[in-house]
């Protein structure tokens, strides 16, 4: 008997809505994602032009800034100088400093093109002003803490120094992280150029003497006539500057340091090692105290090189410890001379010279003379008129104090009688800014260190 078929399983019946329902669910994801991708596309691009339109705003805010002194932003760096220094310098009929703006520092400076000198404080360039001036400008680099207070302590050291052998400030710049000195311009560039740049004409025997006395007139003004008296620090080639006349100027006092407590003798002061190698006193290395006499040591080394032309520092060798063979030696001062100028120089005053430069750069510095005594035997040296009025002037005074030898402790004044040099110019006097002849003081100074014993027979 055969068994019913089971009825099929009745299809369960779907409504048109649930279709409906299905097939478009697939299709409607079309459309969503043609929608999305457009506007991810509009929001990215309108992002872009905004953060473009804030980079556009802020270069052009920082552009105005630099051209702009007014809009100087204060919190970008703490105010230098102190406002009150600053006043100082800029108050008055006659304001002691000119402020330059940094949009006419530029015009002048022809866009920064104009480089003269480069070193490790910065660059400096030729500028031309709309009046006609011509300056040289020393831009800073790299503006730290210490730079800082170089450009500080130059500013406030050359408001009261005046000296026809320093060169002049006249005026500064200071935007944001800028700093410029404008200084008189010297038409003949630096002392280290003209002995050791190729092509350059030789300076004669005459000038190279004569530069000699004038740096020295810089440093017996700094040492005995400045109020507190100062240390240089950095006596160099490079900071010897010459104008159109190749009248010798210091520059560069950064780095000065003032005596401790105001007195002409210096006491040691305690400081940090700066200066250049090849020019620093070894003493001061080592003890790290510093005296006028490191300033002296370091002149010898510059008066060495003036004769020989030679770096401070060649090869890896001491100029100094380098020339000692030939300067020990009557028959080989010669070798010491510039070959350029060996035909035209004079052996006398070579023989003083060496004399003054070893003397100068005796290891201790107790044994060193002052720039005084210096200033001295190079007059005597360079005018052979000289020594007789030192002489005549030694037996006033001897006369004055009934047999007593004292010491003139009075500056100079331009009141003193001028002298005429064998070279055309007249000798500098160490207390005024005219060409007067050095004072008398400086030539009777008691209780210096003793002379060496070959000193005594120039």
């Amino acid at each position: 008997m055969l068994a019913p078929k089971a009825s099929p399983s009745p299809l369960v019946a779907v409504s048109p809505s649930q279709h409906m329902l299905a097939v478009p669910q697939n299709e409607n994801h079309h459309p969503y994602h043609l929608t999305l991708i457009p506007g991810i596309g509009i929001a990215v691009t309108a992002v872009a032009v905004i953060l473009l339109m804030v980079l556009i705003i802020l270069i052009r805010r920082k552009s105005r800034g630099l051209e702009d002194p007014e809009n100087l932003d204060k919190t970008s760096l703490k105010p230098f100088p102190p406002p009150r220094s600053l006043r100082k310098f800029q108050e008055g009929p006659s304001p002691m400093f000119q402020k330059f703006s940094y949009k006419e520092t530029k015009k002048a400076t022809d866009n920064f093109s104009t480089i003269i000198g480069q070193g490790g404080f910065g660059t400096v360039y030729k500028a031309q002003f709309s009046d006609g001036s011509l300056i040289a400008v020393k831009r800073m680099d790299k503006i730290s803490e210490q730079v800082e207070g170089d450009f500080c302590r130059e500013i406030e050291l050359l408001a009261r120094l005046h000296h026809r052998h320093l060169v002049a400030l006249r005026g500064f710049c200071i935007e944001k992280r800028e700093r410029f000195l404008m200084y008189e311009y010297m038409a003949n560039g630096s002392l280290k150029d003209h002995l050791h740049s190729p092509g350059r004409t030789p300076l004669s025997w005459q000038t190279r003497i004569q530069i000699a006395i004038d740096v020295a007139n810089a440093l017996e003004y700094l040492h005995f006539y400045c109020d507190p008296p100062l240390c240089h620090r950095d006596i160099k080639s490079s900071n010897i500057l010459l104008d159109e006349n190749f009248v010798a100027k210091l520059a560069d006092f950064g780095l000065a340091h003032a005596s401790k407590d105001g007195s002409i003798c210096f006491e040691p002061v305690n400081t940090d090692i700066r200066g250049t190698p090849g020019y620093m006193d070894p003493e001061y290395v080592v003890t790290q105290e510093l005296t006028e006499k490191s300033d002296v040591y370091s002149y010898g080394v510059v008066l060495l090189e003036i004769v020989t032309a030679r770096r401070a520092v060649q090869d890896g060798k001491n100029l100094v410890e380098s020339a000692q063979v030939c300067m020990a030696s009557e028959s080989r001062l010669a070798e010491l001379v510039d070959p350029r100028i060996k035909d035209s120089f004079d052996m006398e005053q070579l023989r003083t010279i060496v004399t003054i430069v070893r003397w100068c750069t005796q290891r201790e510095g107790q044994a060193r003379p002052s720039i005084k005594q210096v200033l001295r035997i190079l007059y005597e040296s360079s005018d052979p008129m000289h020594s007789g009025f030192v002489q005549a002037v030694e037996d006033e005074e001897y006369e004055e104090t009934d047999g007593r030898p004292r010491t003139s402790q009075r500056k100079a004044h331009r009141s003193d009688p001028t002298f005429y040099s064998g070279d055309g110019r007249y000798l500098a006097s160490s207390s005024s800014t005219s060409r007067s002849y050095c004072s008398r003081s400086f030539l009777l100074e008691n209780g210096s260190p003793q002379s060496p014993p070959n000193l005594l027979s120039l």
